[in-house]
């Protein structure tokens, strides 16, 4: 194992300029921050008049089919038009709930429990050179905050993973950069980025567990070219496999290990210079994010980025069928996309509870639903330059803490109404309330939802209105504040 040395490293220098992203653009304030970038966008984002403080990117359908999975979409914009942050889209590309973290970038949101209940959660911060260094968060169902927290020791909490468990702990993916003798590939003592895993009891981020790279993996493994800080491993998701032990993705040495979760001992690898499953036809992978435990017949997924440097014609989601008793790995199924995708970075594969697979192509501004046999039932892309780390399905329910938004604006034949409640996943209609009096407020009229903000028409002669916010049952779930007319 390469010998270390206890020379501080400042991670300070290594993002140096991460935080220059228009400093005359964030000294203002966030009306006028959400205005510039709306202003340099163009058709490209979506505009609401209820809530002019959000500007997400617009996604286009490129087909849809029936036979989706039940469920929204979960992704994360980091680049490209509109505002970056967390976003929940429905199947035809519509907001349900965005979250802008301008100016800093949200990475890896999805459904997890906390404390028995669902929750979000993600990561947030600054990313260069493919690191972070930033916090995990976790919103209720209220869209609150509950929890935020980095890494546990000091170390760089970075943008790769956070999985919450059904004990209440979170594993995280962080990193080191300890000075070594990297003789083994060539090169005198120098920099190695280290991957780190560690499983962090929260909101405390106190290490329960702690995998460190160094410690089981030799710098021989690696694909990647050395560099003065040489990133051998590039640690980028952590999953608990059947039996509670973790499968860790390595992108530089296209290396999936299989790791036991109270020693740290590498049980096995799949892929790279040392497996030790023979690879069938069509498993051999490279470059890889998102390896994930798929099914309990010994399954796993995982995104084959196939590039930087490019070593196949196309990327891919793979489903690898493993024969833990005669080490055999067999491909199960290959998704690709038309035209072909190739992602230098990012990506991701979930498999769904119909059988379904959503593939997010990463870098590539796409995300896809196949079939289990590999028929393209939904594809959506950002904007021109957008990327997203992961995309994933999960069901979700919620009632936002605050109320709904209405705005008004006369036309010619009285008000219009712009009405929008950001996350609220279960609102079919909205009811006008209007009167002369702030306090004296009548039914005028019940209108359906129709995207993030619906527009409903007010007749002339009222001084004031409201909307309430109806269920399927017409129950009401929430009532914005009177504005005046």
């Amino acid at each position: 194992m390469p010998r270390r040395s206890t020379e501080p490293f400042t991670r300070g220098a290594l993002f140096a300029g991460a935080a220059r992203l228009g400093a005359g653009v964030l000294a203002a304030g966030p009306l006028a921050r959400a205005a510039a970038t709306a202003a340099a966008a163009g058709g490209e984002v979506h505009r609401y008049v209820s809530r002019p403080d959000l500007i997400p990117p617009k996604l286009t359908v490129v087909r849809h089919r029936s036979g989706t999975a039940p469920g929204l979409i979960f992704l994360a914009p980091s680049s490209g038009p509109g505002q970056r942050g967390a976003m929940i889209v429905d199947d035809s590309g519509e907001p349900v709930w965005f979250h802008p973290t301008v100016p800093e970038t949200a990475m890896n949101l999805r459904v997890g429990l906390y404390r028995g209940a669902p929750v979000l959660s993600w990561w947030e911060g600054k990313t260069k050179h493919g690191l972070g260094v930033g916090d995990h968060v976790v919103f209720d169902r209220s869209y609150r905050e509950i929890a935020r927290f980095p890494a546990g020791g000091g170390l760089g909490s970075d943008l790769h993973e956070l999985v919450l468990t059904p004990a209440g702990t979170a594993l995280i993916t962080a990193y080191d950069i300890p000075v070594v003798d990297r003789s083994s590939v060539g090169h005198r003592r120098g920099r190695v980025i280290e991957g780190v895993v560690q499983e962090l009891e929260v909101p405390s981020a106190r290490v329960l567990f702690e995998w460190r790279s160094l410690e089981h993996v030799a710098l021989t493994e690696s694909y990647s070219r050395v560099a003065p800080a040489f990133d051998y491993f590039h640690v980028n998701s952590v999953d608990a496999d059947a039996d509670g032990n973790l499968l860790v993705s390595a992108r530089n040495t296209w290396t999936v290990y299989k790791v036991d979760r109270g020693t740290g001992k590498v049980i096995w690898r799949l892929g790279g210079k040392k497996s030790d499953f023979e690879l069938g036809p069509g498993t051999r992978f490279a470059w890889q994010h998102d390896a994930r435990h798929y099914a309990d017949d010994g399954v796993i997924t995982l995104f084959d980025n196939a590039d930087d440097p490019q070593v196949q014609p196309q990327s891919r989601g793979l489903a690898i069928a493993l024969d833990t008793s005669r080490m055999r790995a067999t491909l199960a199924h290959a998704y690709t996309h038309r035209p072909a995708m190739l992602a230098h970075a990012f990506g991701s594969v979930q498999g769904q509870p119909n059988g379904n697979v959503l593939v997010g192509w990463g870098t590539e501004p796409y995300f896809t639903e196949y079939t289990a046999g590999g028929e393209p039932l939904l594809d959506a892309k950002l904007p021109h330059g957008g990327q997203n780390y992961r995309t994933l399905r999960y069901p979700w329910h919620a009632t936002p803490a605050e109320p709904p938004r209405l705005a008004a604006r006369p036309d010619a034949t009285g008000h219009r109404l712009y009405a929008s409640w950001n996350g609220a996943t279960d609102v079919h209609a909205w009811q006008v309330l209007a009167g002369g009096r702030s306090d004296a407020l009548s039914a005028r009229l019940t209108a359906p939802r129709r995207g993030f903000e619906t527009v409903l028409h007010l007749q002339p002669g009222d001084r004031f209105a409201a909307v309430v916010a109806l269920d399927a049952t017409g129950a009401p779930l929430g009532r914005s504040a009177t504005v005046a007319l």
